[in-house]
């Protein structure tokens, strides 16, 4: 079964020319392998409920099944009536560019792991709309690691170490929406949009750094100085409004790294002189003996005398990463209190498995999921109270397969003092990688439809989601006779579309470690007694290529694919 239930598979009927999801097999070898050493660190038991049924599709890859079979009883099929109003199966917007910063501390006491993050997004669409999100996190869990000498690398102490951690987390944050400036010309609306989406960003930034005050003498009034200079950088955005939406998220990650580096050694000048002294006595003593007599004598007083001391003294370390895996699940709820979305509540699964290697020359990939599914917030309430069905009014299914490098190292060194080490690690670099995403988007408009939709997320029926969620590419040729209820759902309904971007993330890292090491033979156990890593990550993504929505259902069952006009017509601000 392909990962993620085959994610960019079927892509042929795309039209020439079209270069979306080709890295696919050039890193899913990378993705395998990132995620083996994941899986062995921490295995595949995550989360509970929904979401955990969905992530049976996970454990599938590593050989896991017996998530249920298939059943088309009752499907709705591709002659079902269409929504109504111009071309259905157009969508209205496309994301066209976005820019992302990430800040993330983790401190490490023995072996629990705490971590902090702070995200800011700003994202441009193609109607003229800007949205800004932010959301920061913290969350907790465990850690450990374990290394082995490499043989072939023993006299130069090289070694290699196998570390995973395990971390749950939660956060807040918000959304909000920019559409003030709405004309006929969405270029002039986007470029004023975002003007007021980059002020009110900085007015957050300067917001949180007053709320960040520490306390003492005269910090009530020194706060509301700095409150009014933050509110200076408002823009004319309505204060009710802010934030448009409420968010939490819950985060469940496993993560695991190989590294490969080397022990560092002197020598031990005063063992080295009383082993000398020793051989010097023997053979003062034993003038007529011959060289192998020598040899044997002066081996025998030195363990005598001292024992197996070495001639060196160990002084510390160095480490190259050479692979790192990491495999996520978030849980997002939105509530929207204003824009299109008021008074709907939104529930986003994301599933994300990524993998980097290499030294001077970094390269990654990632493999993303995510289910989106939206409800009327004052419905959902209440027939959750009620213990009644729910009844979903839209889904949105995403895919993504990013991959690429560039220039970029992580490294580390330490210092021993008796069992206690120091140990100190950075790097940073810059890359550029090729994203493909694909999109489908239906909003439900009677209650099959919805019936449809709830049973496939809550793992009811034929098909469940846990079965495996299709990617959107594989719903525009004609279906199997086996195809599922969603699939034919989807098929016959959904807006499709399919996107390329350019990414550029620029990052850094930095990290302080004090530990403690037991040695047994040639594998060392050690455990960190205080540790603090922090990274700095910026991201900008363009959209780039020809993007592309699957037409009406032909006869043939195929969905061909059309030029995305509602996209291409508006180009994203890139300054």
């Amino acid at each position: 079964m392909p990962l993620f239930g085959g994610a960019g598979q079927e892509r042929a009927g795309r039209g020439a020319g079209r270069d979306g999801g080709q890295a696919a097999v050039e890193y899913l070898g990378m993705v395998a392998v990132a995620g083996a050493v994941v899986l062995a660190i921490a295995g595949t038991a995550l989360g509970t409920e929904i979401d955990d049924r969905i992530m049976c599709q996970v454990q599938r890859v590593v050989g896991t099944d017996g998530c249920g079979g298939h059943d088309t009883e009752g499907a709705p099929g591709p002659d079902d009536p269409l929504p109504p109003g111009g071309d259905p199966f157009q969508p209205a917007k496309c994301l066209l560019s976005s820019e992302e910063t990430k800040d993330t501390v983790v401190v490490q006491i023995l072996f629990i792991k705490i971590s902090s993050t702070e995200q800011v997004k700003v994202m441009q669409w193609s109607d003229g709309s800007v949205m800004l999100e932010r959301v920061t996190s913290t969350g907790g869990g465990v850690t450990a690691s374990i290394g082995a000498d490499i043989p072939g690398l023993k006299n130069w102490g090289g070694g290699a170490s196998l570390g995973g951690s395990y971390v749950k987390g939660s956060g807040s944050g918000g959304r909000w929406l920019f559409d003030a400036h709405d004309s006929d010309d969405p270029q002039k609306d986007l470029e004023a949009n975002l003007a007021d989406a980059r002020q009110f960003a900085e007015y957050l930034k300067a917001a949180h750094k007053c709320r960040s005050r520490p306390p003492g003498a005269r910090s009530a009034e020194l706060g509301m100085i700095c409150s009014h200079a933050a509110d200076g950088k408002k823009p004319d955005v309505d204060p009710e409004k802010a934030p448009d939406v409420d968010i939490t998220k819950t985060t469940t990650e496993i993560s695991g790294e190989v590294s490969f580096g080397g022990k560092y050694a002197k020598d031990d000048q005063e063992m080295k002189s009383l082993k000398d002294d020793i051989a010097a006595e023997v053979r003062r003593n034993n003038p007529k003996a011959s060289p192998k007599e020598l040899a044997e004598r002066t081996e025998k007083a030195q363990e005598t005398v001292i024992g197996s001391a070495p001639d060196t003294k160990d002084m510390g370390n160095g480490s190259l990463q050479g692979l790192s895996g990491t495999m996520s699940k978030d849980v997002v709820v939105m509530r929207a209190k204003t824009g299109p979305d008021a008074g709907k509540i939104t529930f986003v699964y994301t599933f994300e498995m990524s993998g980097r290697s290499g030294a001077g020359d970094l390269t990654g990939a990632t493999r993303m999921q995510q289910i989106a599914v939206t409800y009327d917030a004052a419905a959902y309430d209440r027939e959750t109270e009620e213990g009644l069905p729910h009844r979903p009014e839209k889904l949105k299914i995403t895919t993504s397969e990013e991959s690429g490098g560039g220039p970029g190292v992580s490294v580390g060194a330490g210092v021993n003092t008796g069992p206690v080490t120091i140990d100190v690690g950075g790097g940073g670099g810059s890359t550029e990688t090729r994203l493909h995403t694909e999109i489908a988007e239906i909003t439900l408009s009677d209650d099959t439809d919805r019936e449809t939709v709830e049973d496939w997320i809550r793992g009811r029926g034929g098909n469940p989601a846990e079965q495996g969620v299709p990617s959107p590419s594989s719903l525009v040729g004609p279906l199997p006779s086996d195809a599922g209820p969603i699939d034919r759902l989807l098929h016959g309904k959904a807006q499709i579309s399919s996107l390329d971007y350019d990414v550029n993330t620029d990052w850094w890292n930095a990290s302080l470690g004090i530990g403690f090491g037991v040695s047994a033979g040639s594998l060392n156990a050690g455990f960190k007694l205080f540790g603090i890593d922090v990274t700095h990550e910026e991201r900008t993504q363009t959209i780039t290529g020809n993007p592309a929505y699957a037409g009406a259902p032909s006869d043939d069952g195929s969905r061909p694919w059309k030029p995305f006009t509602n996209c291409s017509d508006t180009e994203p601000i890139t300054t």
